[in-house]
């Protein structure tokens, strides 16, 4: 029996935080979620399964579906976000056309967090509410024995004769390592890509599921903070290195869970002898010199901050742990130690209340000199507190998200910005002039020349030249703007 995994096309998606026509081309990620499912088939048992991913080929739905018609669509996998669940809904329609008897299965983040509006979804089946590894095998065993009844599959809720049936939370596996790692090879690893990266050929992975912070803005599953064993890590990128893959970025939200295992990981590259490009995600607070300076001697080349905001206010606001002192006080570190630092702010967040605020905060971050920066607009997502306080404040109805996850096609807008003291064309104006003020710099121009070093780095720096220039035709209210 062979087994279908989804990765819905980006076509319907809630586009929040950064528009997706100055996304759209700079990166693209491979769907570790169902990679990870896939390897937990193939190496625990006989089956295959097969990963659709039309977001490689930016396949619209007509031509989405052509590529459907190649597979066996008896047991599905969807990965599901809920700024995706446009896109989630219109895939389980074109399943459903293809095959009517079709079993669909959805797991992911939005079934982890929003398990009561996920199993409402029209056409699904069943959901996984947690890890999927597990779960999702036993569904796979009992489906090719002919049992679509899933009673007693911890971790799975399903739909029986239009009635849900919520089975006992999975206890989730402490130890990650005990799951096995994503099979490239079963992959199109040639043809995914990231921003700001050296070698020809790149990967996302992660060391660890969850996060132990509670960021107020931040939608993230907080159930269980968990890491993987190091040498297991490390077995991970040395076959990647074999298939050519030399450059790998860690994509966990945070990747230091203390500087002395971030000190541990560096060590054990070492005794290895293991020589990749690598980089990752972290915060200001809890970051050392001694870390950077480490990292750096084992292959680390970029260092992706949360910064947020360059002033205390913002960083107050962000509940961020550190002051402005700390954050220059980091990336000054990085610049003496060789390594590239990236710094991600958020624009036109509650605490910026007038046009000049914010753009006096895009001038003081400019001021770090981190290599590159991510800028995003604050985006209340559902299930945060800062959502709910934009609610009470009356910005946008209480129930909108409500609505929209219970029926991702009725229409409904939720909101992608915050609007209490700045309109939706103010936003996006200041979304533009932080892009000029920080990329169109000679300083940074130049580094960018002199430090230019492969074919594939000119290539990616090109799209996301291309990418401010599609910035700037964007316009308030435009269907590819976030705002």
């Amino acid at each position: 029996m062979d087994i279908t995994l989804i990765n819905p096309p980006e076509k319907l998606r809630v586009w929040a935080g950064i528009p997706k026509a100055h996304a759209h081309g700079v990166y693209c990620f491979p769907p570790l979620g169902l990679m990870y499912i896939q390897a937990a088939i193939e190496k625990r048992s006989h089956y295959k399964a097969e990963i659709v991913d039309p977001v490689v080929d930016d396949l619209d739905y007509p031509d989405f579906e052509k590529m459907l018609k190649r597979y066996p669509l008896d047991l599905v996998g969807i990965s599901t976000y809920t700024h995706s669940l446009p896109d989630v809904q219109m895939t389980m329609n074109l399943v459903r056309k293809i095959n009517p008897n079709a079993t669909i299965v959805l797991g992911g983040p939005h079934c982890a967090m929003f398990p009561e509006y996920a199993i409402q979804l029209d056409t699904a089946d069943a959901i996984i509410t947690g890890d999927g590894e597990d779960a999702f095998l036993e569904m796979v065993k009992r489906f090719d024995a002919g049992n679509r009844d899933f009673s007693g599959i911890a971790g799975v809720w399903w739909k029986s004769d239009g009635q849900v049936i919520k089975n006992t939370e999975r206890v989730s596996t402490k130890n990650l390592s005990a799951y096995p790692w994503p099979d490239r090879r079963r992959s199109r690893y040639k043809d995914y890509y990231l921003p700001g990266t050296k070698q020809p050929m790149v990967t996302t992975a992660i060391t660890s599921r969850g996060c132990p912070h509670s960021c107020p803005f931040c939608l993230t599953y907080k159930k269980q903070y968990r890491i993987r064993d190091i040498e297991d890590i490390l077995d991970e990128m040395e076959d990647c290195v074999s298939l050519g893959i030399t450059e790998t970025h860690f994509i966990d939200d945070l990747f230091t869970p203390n500087s002395q295992w971030v000190l541990k990981f560096c060590d054990a590259i070492e005794r290895r002898g293991l020589k990749f490009s690598w980089g990752y995600k972290t915060t200001i607070a809890g970051t050392t010199r001694e870390q950077i300076r480490r990292c750096r001697e084992t292959g680390c080349t970029k260092i992706h901050f949360g910064v947020e905001s360059a002033n205390n206010e913002g960083l107050d606001s962000w509940g961020k742990h550190c002051d402005t002192d700390d954050v220059h006080r980091v990336f000054k570190w990085c610049r003496e130690e060789g390594v590239r630092s990236v710094a991600y702010i958020m624009l036109a967040g509650p605490h910026e209340h007038t046009l000049e605020d914010a753009v006096k905060n895009i001038d003081e971050m400019i001021k770090l000199d981190a290599e590159y920066a991510v800028f995003a607009v604050f985006s209340p997502y559902p299930g945060t507190d800062s959502f709910a306080d934009g609610a009470k404040m009356g910005l946008y109805p209480a129930d909108c998200w409500d609505r929209m996850m219970k029926d991702p096609l009725c229409g409904v807008e939720v909101p992608v910005c915050w609007e209490e003291h700045l309109n939706k064309a103010e936003i996006l104006e200041l979304l533009k002039i932080a892009h000029r003020k920080f990329y169109m710099r000679p300083r940074f121009v130049a580094r960018q020349i002199l430090n230019l070093e492969t074919g594939a780095e000119f290539k990616r720096l090109t799209k996301a030249a291309m990418s401010l220039a599609k910035l700037e035709l964007l316009k308030a209210n435009s269907r590819t703007a976030p705002v």
